[in-house]
């Protein structure tokens, strides 16, 4: 064994999970070898030409963090563990880099004394769905070296291994290795870090059980908008207006102009709105009279009677998203503009949160209209301008940008009396925090009897005179959403 770079661990005997092993202690039988345990490896060799700090020392270290790897370009390129002693062997488990993005393809050998080799595993080939360790069962095999042999990937000549490992009987059995899939990437998961599959619909990522979802269509052609029930988005989907990112795995809103609108507005949405009875139809949306039921929620400033129907009371909204596209054709006055989270009352709303992008900006606007009963909208700038004409906001948010807002109403004790204070942040990346002044809405209609409460998330367009909705649209992608209320 000559011309290669050697890694050893230990000398002439190695203290394996508390106990001296020999190097010369005697092998089990291969054909004997029942139970199947992990072996130990005590050196790692190749020819000498890894890449950069990607050395052989690394596939046994028992790291799966992507930069604790043995990297090598070239077909036919080698590396080699020693197992300290002859061992039955009878699996090999491999961790490839990007093992969730491309197959590789090897062959392994054994050898008692690395002259002699025994072929295991011919064109062998990895899943190409995990880093995590893949095991590969092998014909029951007296060995102390164990050699892979990379033939590239699927995508290029690299052979990339994060982990290596040995099974099988002998003196050189250890404790269980880990395997990495506690911090795997797979290739059913977000390319993002995120914790959400990208081969699912929305709602095995997201807790919809208390939420439908209004749509900018009729496509059942009965002449209303299309709304799809909290126990229906169970497993819904439809790639023109709600999916699962394919990269992400976020929660993806598309509201084209123009699409079918809701009896109160004309505006179209892809939108979610808070359902408490998660599914319980004996509960009805709303009543009629204006009363609040158990499906909705009321401010801690309502009468007792109100708190007593209703199924919360005050509430606080908590997204993540990044808004992907806002229209840039129509109207001065509407162009860029999409509500991205709200309340709304019986009639009105007490908080509409929008992002705005004007067509010659870099970067958009965040603010927010708050509407008391029966009056004239109250708008509340908190990064940028929502003017028609604004100038790029230098502190903006570029679309595709992540951020998260908090939408909040809380009962606080001012001069002997309860006032329903509303509070809006916007959080960035970057751990900045935009808080807006907290808004008192003690005069503004909403802390009565015959009103009731509900958020609403999604991507609520404000533009409805572009003529090109087949490019023109607005899309938001959300990464987390929760709901919460005091009880």
């Amino acid at each position: 064994m000559t011309n290669r770079t050697i890694f050893n661990r230990g000398g002439s005997a190695l203290l394996i999970a508390g106990a001296l092993w020999p190097a010369a202690a005697a092998a089990q039988a291969p054909q004997d070898c029942a139970e199947i345990s992990p072996l130990a490896v005590v050196a790692a060799t190749d020819d000498g030409s890894f890449d950069a700090e990607y050395g052989p020392e690394r596939v046994f270290d028992n790291d799966f963090d992507p930069d604790s790897r043995w990297s090598s370009e070239g077909v036919g390129k080698r590396i080699t563990l020693d197992l300290g002693a002859e061992q039955a062997l009878r699996e090999v488990g491999l961790a490839f880099y990007k093992g969730d993005e491309r197959r590789t393809s090897f062959d392994i050998e054994a050898s008692q004394d690395g002259e002699i080799w025994v072929p295991l595993i011919e064109c062998g080939q990895s899943g190409g769905k995990s880093t995590a360790i893949e095991r590969f069962e092998v014909p029951a095999t007296a060995a102390r070296y164990l050699r892979l042999t990379g033939q590239g990937n699927e995508k290029s000549g690299w052979n990339s291994l994060i982990e290596m490992q040995a099974f099988g009987c002998g003196p050189g059995a250890v404790a269980e290795l880990n395997d990495g899939s506690d911090t795997a990437r797979k290739a059913s998961m977000s390319k993002t870090g995120l914790d959400l599959r990208i081969d699912v619909p929305p709602s095995e990522n997201f807790d919809l059980a208390g939420w439908k979802l209004t749509l900018p269509a009729d496509l059942d052609g009965n002449g209303k908008v299309d709304e799809i029930s909290e126990t229906d988005l169970q497993g819904w989907s439809d790639e023109r207006f709600f999916y699962t990112d394919p990269v992400t795995g976020g929660m993806v809103f598309r509201t084209v102009p123009g699409g079918v609108t809701t009896s109160g507005s004309s505006y179209a949405r892809s939108e979610l709105r808070e359902m408490m009875r998660r599914g319980d139809e004996s509960i009805p949306t709303r009543n009629d009279d204006g009363t609040p039921t158990a499906n909705n929620w009321v401010f801690s400033s309502a009468p007792e009677e109100a708190q007593a129907m209703a199924g919360g009371v005050d509430g606080v909204m908590r997204a993540t998203l990044a808004v992907n596209q806002v229209t840039r054709i129509g109207e001065a006055g509407k162009v860029g503009r999409v509500i991205i989270g709200q309340i709304h009352a019986k009639d009105d709303e007490p908080i509409r949160l929008y992002y705005r992008k004007l067509p010659g900006n870099k970067f958009g606007s965040i603010y927010y209209a708050h509407e008391a009963v029966g009056e004239d909208d109250v708008y509340v700038e908190m990064i940028g301008d929502r003017g028609d004409h604004a100038e790029n906001p230098a502190d903006g948010i570029a679309l595709d940008e992540t951020f998260s807002y908090e939408i909040a109403v809380r009962g606080e004790e001012q001069d002997g009396a309860l006032r329903p204070m509303l509070h809006v942040s916007i959080s960035r990346d970057d751990g900045s925090v935009v808080e807006a002044e907290p808004y008192d809405m003690s005069g503004s209609g909403y802390s009565v009897a015959d009103d009731f409460m509900y958020f609403k998330a999604g991507a609520y367009s404000q533009n409805n005179t572009s003529d090109r909705p087949d490019r023109d649209f607005d899309q938001v992608t959300f990464f987390a959403l929760e709901a919460t209320h005091d009880r």
